[in-house]
């Protein structure tokens, strides 16, 4: 029992995740049409875990509806993380 909890504390806080949810700005900038590459740039930095998650969605869509609730939630997590003001600086070439 004394040996697990050693072995625990020495694993890293943040883990890798590969799975088709989540998306490295990289990856999804390769698969992305020019919109949804945009988005993504503007999604950089972000360390908050939706930005995988929205970055996959962003990477996979083709609908224009969907484009602009995606654009609404990442103006959301930019808000959240960063400020208003940030969050306007980094969405504000694609308005």
């Amino acid at each position: 029992m004394i040996q697990r909890l050693k072995d625990r504390d020495r694993l890293p806080m943040l883990h890798h995740v590969d799975s088709p949810d989540f998306a490295d700005s990289e990856t999804a900038l390769t698969e992305a049409c020019p919109e949804a590459a945009a988005l993504i740039q503007a999604l950089r930095g972000c360390q908050h875990p939706r930005s995988g998650r929205l970055m996959a969605r962003l990477r996979d869509c083709q609908d224009e509806a969907r484009m602009n609730d995606l654009r609404a939630e990442i103006f959301q997590l930019l808000a959240l993380s960063f400020g208003r003001a940030e969050a306007e600086r980094r969405l504000h070439p694609l308005q």
